[in-house]
């Protein structure tokens, strides 16, 4: 069986959550296939190229332009294509065609202000909606990477239930990387992530100022992107409540960084509104620190019964469970361990081997 994977988007200077997953879930495809070929379709030619294992798979460049993924058809044919967003080509379509799901956070929030800008983003979303809505349909089959993410599939896009497997994603092994230090308060709880409405940063941080009150000798510390609009909000709010010495913003970190910081935080604060899937609460786990998630979206899953799970719409919940966390000795080691047993539910490995099951079963 040859397999066709559209591996889009790939290439970008400093890859999101969705880009990473894709090249991982190819990756772990790859390195545990010895009898399938592979055709890794690109929109343009890298300036990297992909490191897969074994020598059971080519590059081939589609081109680009508006159409770009309908050019599959005068490429070498696939028995299956797997396409790694909801977006199967406008005017033509593979015999088998498997699409992956991995959220719907544009539909989450409005556009911020009332302006030109913001009618136009309204009007990509919807046309993004209706796109993705029509490649879902057309496909013969879609995996989601959570079981939220099922949900959402059939209620937003009236898709069957039969039609959608769950393949959760693995996870990188940030701890794994040689430390690089950086300065670091003391005592500080970590979020890591891009500074946006999804994403929850402002009620992590005003749930912090709530903690603040009666432990005046921990840290905030936020790392990631922190530009733009809601960034802005944060950093009003952060000096608006006199807040400035006791939240810091590190911005983008490298994987030695990111080593560093993990192991020596009192505990990972990851509450997000809507998530796919929430590789920081893995890495976090990994790392050998205590998590404190969403109860909803995709996060309730892969957090379980390893994380303390709140609600991401209430600062005084997760004020309550930075304070147990900082209070609680016993409470904090027995969430560690439970973290080292939950991690090992997931990986890349066992991600790849799940895809080619499910390959195979539409070739067949």
């Amino acid at each position: 069986m040859t397999i066709g994977v559209i591996l889009h988007p790939y290439g970008e200077n400093k890859p999101a959550g969705l880009a990473r997953g894709i090249l991982e879930f190819t990756r772990g495809m790859i390195a545990n296939d010895a009898q399938n070929d592979y055709i890794i379709f690109v929109k343009k030619i890298p300036r990297v190229m992909p490191d897969f294992p074994g020598h059971r798979w080519r590059l081939e460049v589609l081109g680009t332009g508006w159409l770009w993924l309908t050019r599959l058809k005068n490429k070498s044919p696939a028995d299956v294509y797997l396409f790694n967003t909801p977006v199967v080509p406008f005017f033509w379509k593979p015999k088998r065609a498997i699409v992956l799901a991995w959220d719907y956070g544009y539909l989450a929030f409005p556009p911020v202000n009332a302006c030109v800008y913001a009618l136009r983003d309204a009007l990509k979303k919807r046309i993004v909606f209706w796109y993705h809505g029509r490649s879902l349909r057309r496909a013969d089959h879609i995996i989601a990477v959570s079981e939220a993410t099922r949900r959402e599939t059939m209620r937003l896009f009236g898709i069957p239930a039969e039609k959608i497997s769950v393949v959760y994603c693995g996870y990188k092994k940030v701890c794994d990387a040689a430390e690089t230090p950086i300065p670091l308060p003391e005592k500080f709880f970590l979020f890591i992530g891009v500074v946006k409405e999804r994403k929850n940063v402002m009620n992590i941080v005003r749930a912090f100022a709530l903690f603040y009150k009666k432990h005046h000798d921990h840290t905030l510390v936020i790392g990631g992107n922190a530009t733009g609009e809601c960034a802005d909000a944060v950093r009003a709010y952060i000096s608006k409540e006199g807040l400035g010495n006791a939240v810091r913003f590190i911005g983008h970190l490298n994987d030695g960084q990111l080593s560093y910081i993990y192991r020596r935080a009192e505990a990972l604060v990851f509450p997000s509104f809507v998530e796919g899937f929430g590789y920081p609460v893995l890495e976090g786990m990994d790392c050998g620190i205590p998590v404190i998630t969403s109860n909803i979206s995709s996060l309730a899953e892969i957090g379980g019964p390893a994380a303390l799970l709140v609600d991401p719409h209430s600062p005084p919940a997760i004020a309550e469970a930075m304070m147990r966390i900082a209070d609680e000795p016993m409470l904090r080691d027995t969430l560690i361990k439970k973290g080292v047993q939950w991690k090992q539910n997931f990986s890349w490995d066992k991600a790849g081997r799940e895809l080619i099951v499910l390959c195979a079963a539409q070739k067949n």
